[in-house]
Formats: C-alpha cells, sequence, structure tokens
C-alpha cells in the first residue's frame, strides 16, 4: 500500500470524492491491464475498470483494511472480470479457435513462426488458452507483481492452491510458447 493510501482511504470513506480520486489514479492502470490481461479485448477491460471504481466508491465504507486495499481492489475487479467472462465466453472460445486455424494456416508456409505473428500476440493467445485460475495466477504474479500471499487472497484459495495455479499455468505457457524459447525443447 502506498504511504498516502491509508489517507486517502479514511477520507474517501468518509465522503471526499477528490481522496477517492487519488486512489483512482493510483490503481486504474494496474486494473486496466489486469483486466485487459483477463478479457482480452481493450474496451471490455476499459469498461470493466469504470465498474471495478463505481463498485469500489459504493462500497468503500466497507472497507475495513483487514487485507491491503490494492488486494481488496483486485477483487473486485477479478469478480467482475469473471463475470464478464463468463457472459462472453462462447464468444472468447470461437475467437481462439480462428485464431489457432489462422497460425495453424501461417506456420505451413513459413520457416519460421515469427514472421507472420509477433510474440506478444503468441503470448496474449497462450495467456487467453489457460483456464481463469491459472491465467489469473500468472498475470497477478509475474505481470502486476503481487506476492502470492495477495495473489491467494484476490482468487479466493490458499496460497499453496495459487501457487499449483501458478506453476500449472506456467508449465502450460512454456509448453505453448516453446518455440519462442531459444535452446529449450522440452
Amino acid at each position: 500500500m502506498g504511504r498516502h493510501d491509508k489517507k486517502w482511504i479514511k477520507a474517501a470513506q468518509a465522503g471526499s470524492k477528490k481522496a477517492f480520486g487519488k486512489l483512482i489514479e493510483t490503481y486504474s492502470d494496474f486494473i486496466f491491464h489486469f483486466l485487459y490481461d483477463m478479457t482480452g479485448n481493450y474496451d471490455d477491460a476499459k469498461d470493466l475498470t469504470q465498474d471495478v471504481f463505481l463498485r469500489a466508491y459504493k462500497n468503500i465504507k466497507k472497507y475495513r483494511g483487514d487485507a491491503k486495499f490494492s488486494t481488496w481492489i483486485y477483487r473486485i475487479a477479478y469478480n467482475l472480470g469473471i463475470d464478464h467472462c463468463r457472459k462472453q465466453k462462447r464468444i472468447r472460445q470461437v475467437d481462439i479457435n480462428k485464431k489457432d486455424r489462422e497460425i495453424s494456416a501461417m506456420t505451413r508456409h513459413s520457416d519460421t513462426f515469427e514472421t507472420h505473428i509477433d510474440v506478444g500476440e503468441a503470448i496474449e493467445t497462450a495467456l487467453q488458452k489457460l483456464t481463469d485460475m491459472q491465467r489469473m495466477s500468472v498475470v497477478l504474479h509475474h505481470y502486476q507483481g503481487l506476492p502470492m500471499r495477495d495473489v491467494s487472497e484476490v482468487l479466493g484459495c490458499s496460497e499453496s492452491t495459487a501457487r499449483v495455479h501458478l506453476f500449472r499455468g506456467l508449465r502450460n505457457l512454456r509448453k505453448m510458447l516453446k518455440d519462442y524459447a531459444p535452446g529449450e525443447n522440452s
């Protein structure tokens, strides 16, 4: 938690919109990137980020400080993101299957995969193929930099379970992205 977060939280709980605005400034980029990694869609991530802060604003008085504020706000984002992804599951699955066919067609006509799709897109596609818990463990720990204790709180599971999801997610990413890792053939 930032050194001013406690002050801003208390002020926001007392009704200060300016203090809540400071919390938005502090966390909005993190929440947006988290939701973008979850949904794979810029516009959805933007809309969901607004929804997260709207929900946080409505519930700021319920924040007790048992967990870090960042964990609390990530948990709101996670819940809204999961709900959104469940609603969009069929659409996302179709997009992933289409991407698989495109990649397969490209690799048949090319010496190197990299000439047709950049590494970032390959990682994004691979992340979307992970289970929700694996993807969120990887995103929260490696992309957002949260310690495993916080990851487990956001995901609502034990720390050891979060570590299992992280391990499996990384293992699956390595398998899917093995062509990008020079010198690795496992």
